[in-house]
């Protein structure tokens, strides 16, 4: 694995990061792991192929899913919008801030793939 839980590898997914730290005033850790536990959510909840659609949407997703499984501790099972907002809180984050994310994935998303993605991302997300 590369790097370690303090050194988040941003890559293709800078954009949405900068984003979310800047909108939300959470840090680089809450926004990675917020952002990352949204997209493991949805990505449970929808089909491959309409997830395709998302992460083509959000670069670098599988990226964020999987060190929002790191630093969150919910390893393969995201669950459920609740099960996310209450792993994220512990690391500070509250179900308001939560709440704001998940807007502005959409809206990131939406600026990439259309409102459809965007649809989709909130649907998932409910």
């Amino acid at each position: 694995m590369m790097g370690c839980s303090s050194g988040l590898e941003l890559g293709d997914a800078s954009g949405l990061i900068n984003v979310l730290t800047g909108i939300l005033g959470v840090n680089q850790s809450q926004a990675v792991a917020g952002a990352g536990s949204l997209l493991g959510l949805a990505s449970e909840k929808l089909g491959s192929q309409d997830f395709a659609k998302i992460a083509s949407a959000v670069p670098g997703s599988s990226n964020l899913i999987k060190q929002a499984r790191d630093l969150t501790g919910l390893g393969n099972n995201f669950g459920s919008l609740a099960k996310v907002t209450s792993a994220i809180g512990k690391m500070g984050v509250t179900p308001d801030q939560v709440t704001k994310m998940a807007g502005s994935m959409g809206d990131f998303a939406a600026k990439t793939g259309g409102e459809s993605v965007k649809d989709l991302l909130m649907g998932a997300l409910k």
